[in-house]
């Protein structure tokens, strides 16, 4: 009985230095960002003790509903780091973050590298990519141009590749868009303002908006969340 009570005990103690040290990574997650909402880690693994005297936390999880970080508005994003510091900045050696970044922030970006403005939203019956809208002058007239494209990433860049593109509701290659566009959309890069140790490494078109996954490497857990 006794060495029952006491095994409780260690359990009890076990669980409650890990819960009080997933409160503090979670503030250092808020921290890291604005309008931080619904912000929730996990700590894995167990005892939490030995790794808390080894210095290094196995695995932690991390999600948010949504929040703001270096200026990109961010929402369902889901972090999983391997090898964590457990003390503030909680250094973590590896990690992978997703989040998706809304159409209209991302269709600003684009606008402002395209010199034209642009209107994004999902590709019906082909997941994965997006659509984007815009006008061309054609013979001193407005024409709508639409195109479908799948995010991608260049050299740590976001980019796309174009899969179809229409003017006037016709259907034209790429490179016979006037005016240069053609060019200016296949070579289309964005550069994100990542901090050092995070590269975007993976783009997909949601319902919503776009999915940038990044890979972090020596990185404080607050920047993984970006």
């Amino acid at each position: 009985m006794a060495l029952g009570l006491l095994a409780l005990l260690a359990v009890g103690a076990d669980r409650g230095a890990a819960w009080a040290t997933s409160e503090s990574v979670t503030a250092a997650v808020e921290r890291g960002g604005t309008d931080v909402v619904d912000a929730d880690v996990q700590i894995h693994g167990f005892p939490f003790l030995t790794q808390l005297a080894a210095g290094s936390l196995e695995r932690v999880t991390a999600s948010l509903e949504r929040g703001s970080f270096g200026g990109y508005g961010v929402s369902d994003v889901s972090i999983d780091a391997r090898g964590v510091r457990p003390r503030s900045p909680w250094t973590t050696r590896q990690a992978s973050a997703d989040g998706v970044v809304a159409f209209d922030t991302i269709a600003a970006v684009m606008s402002e590298r395209l010199g034209t403005d642009v209107t994004m939203g999902p590709a019906p019956g082909d997941p994965g990519a997006i659509t984007l809208g815009t006008s061309v002058t054609v013979l001193g007239a407005a024409v709508d141009v639409s195109a479908v494209v799948l995010p991608d990433v260049v050299d740590g860049e976001l980019a796309v590749q174009v899969r179809g593109v229409s003017v006037g509701g016709a259907d034209v290659a790429v490179d016979a868009l006037p005016g240069g566009l053609g060019d200016r959309l296949s070579g289309l890069r964005i550069p994100l303002d990542l901090p050092d140790g995070i590269t975007l490494v993976g783009a997909r078109g949601e319902t919503d908006g776009v999915r940038l996954t990044i890979d972090a490497r020596d990185v404080a857990l607050d920047a993984v969340a970006w």
